[in-house]
């Protein structure tokens, strides 16, 4: 009966991992075994055997700070109530061997196949089960929390105004967002000083990644009646945004020379990091992905499609992650890749497109006589009038005064921009004076007695 081969496949969800299915391929197996048996698994999968190594020496961490700790905490219950001596050995993954190669095969049919999942009810070992929205958190409840929030935050900023247009929830599923954002954020703060460089550049790849570059499209809106002309001042051809600035004829480097910069510094990263052979095609691999072509409009960005001026501006494609992944094979060497290789792209466009184009604004403005007063007047297209309120509230109830009492209510007109500014702080301050000793004091008719005689006759 135990002569015969049994092939068994199913599909795991949520938390999804190779490490995880590997797992729940050694819970079946176990689960299979008959009592008191030596059972050898034999598996290409480290991660797994380290997960459960990792469990067995550390019983109290397993369900609190290890990831898919529900089908370790399983794999250990049954081994135990069933007496099985589990030993774990590793094979080298996509080599020829044979039992190795039907269960990759096995493991792409469960794609199809029912899912799969411990019944915790049953795990005498567990006491507690920490949940979000139903589903088991397989891992630590801090590194989730972070993860949530990241998520969220990413969220939001994708439903913006300004990147809804550019960014559709398509799109969006072919970006590395995690890669992206510490890209954009990289900070050393293992340093105990700080480097006045490093922030710059950490100014330009957050102003980058947020389309918030001073360009003259954004100075004209800021200051219309200082900037009265938003094209280009090095081509005249068209308005200078921040694509155009990328994208510029008139910049040192041209676009394709960014992209031949990005593919150079992938490929020479990676070979340092993995070995040679492995590199050879991976050139020619990443001049093929889509995600990183030029458009034959690069003035504009498809809000379903990655191109290259979307790298440009800091979205990383998965397709290069997953291909840089593919030849280190761990995620930290390629986390280590892909952040060094995005931090000196973007030092390079900082500082051969960036820094010349500043230089070229910066004499166009002493020629037109833009200075530095003009910049901080911040001249708006109209005058508004702004009124300035204050509601008080008065939290003490033997006070006459209720909550609902409307302190003193100033209207400014702002007809003419050169307002007396010293009226404002006088009646700010007045309306604090009459607040602190006078509704804040319950009412204190000294004071108001005090103000009446000093006011004369």
């Amino acid at each position: 009966m135990y002569d015969n081969v049994v092939n068994f496949s199913g599909k795991v969800e949520n938390f999804t991992s190779s490490t995880r299915a590997e797992l729940m391929a050694i819970l079946t197996a176990v689960y299979a075994t008959p009592k008191r048996s030596r059972l050898c698994i034999f598996t290409d999968s480290q991660a797994a055997i380290d997960a459960i190594a990792n469990a067995a020496t550390n019983p109290r961490k397993a369900h609190r700070k290890l990831k898919n700790w529900t089908i370790v905490k399983a794999i250990e219950e049954i081994a135990n109530v069933q007496n099985l001596t589990l030993r774990l050995e590793k094979v080298k993954a996509h080599s020829g061997v044979i039992h190795n190669e039907t269960a990759d095969k096995l493991a792409r049919e469960g794609c199809l196949k029912p899912v799969c999942s411990p019944d915790l009810q049953s795990l005498t070992s567990v006491n507690a089960v920490s949940c979000w929205n139903t589903e088991t958190i397989e891992e630590s409840l801090r590194h989730f929390t972070k993860k949530l929030g990241k998520a969220k935050h990413s969220i939001k900023w994708r439903l913006l105004n300004r990147n809804i247009s550019t960014i559709s929830a398509f799109k969006s599923k072919q970006i590395q967002w995690e890669s992206s954002w510490r890209t954009t954020m990289l900070s050393y703060v293992d340093r105990n000083v700080t480097d006045n460089k490093e922030t710059r550049q950490r100014a330009f790849n957050v102003k980058l990644f947020n389309n918030e570059l001073p360009t003259l499209e954004k100075l004209k809106d800021r200051f219309p009646k200082i900037y009265e002309n938003d094209s280009c001042i090095r081509c005249n051809l068209e308005k200078e945004n921040q694509v155009h600035v990328l994208t510029c004829p008139k910049n040192l480097i041209d676009i394709h020379s960014c992209r031949n910069k990005l593919i150079n510094l992938l490929v020479s990263k990676t070979t340092t990091v993995a070995c040679g052979d492995t590199c050879k095609n991976m050139c020619k691999t990443l001049e093929a992905l889509n995600e990183l072509h030029i458009p034959r409009d690069v003035s504009t960005r498809d809000a379903d499609h990655l191109s290259f001026i979307d790298v440009m501006l800091g979205l990383i494609p998965i397709t290069v992650y997953d291909i840089v992944l593919q030849k280190v094979v761990t995620h930290e060497l390629a986390d280590q890749i892909i952040d060094d290789v995005f931090v000196q792209f973007k030092l390079f466009l900082h500082t051969h497109i960036w820094k010349d184009r500043c230089t070229a604004v910066k004499k166009w403005e002493t020629e037109n006589g833009i200075s530095n007063n003009k910049w901080k007047k911040k001249v708006r297209n109209e005058t508004r009038d702004t009124i300035v309120t204050s509601q008080i509230n008065n939290t003490d109830d033997n006070s006459v005064f209720n909550n609902n009492t409307q302190g003193v209510t100033n209207i400014i007109n702002k007809n003419n921009h050169n307002y007396n500014r010293s009226k404002i702080s006088f009646l700010f301050s007045l309306n604090r004076f009459i607040y602190n000793h006078i509704i804040k004091d319950s009412c204190n008719w000294t004071w108001l007695y005090k103000i009446g005689c000093s006011a004369g006759p």
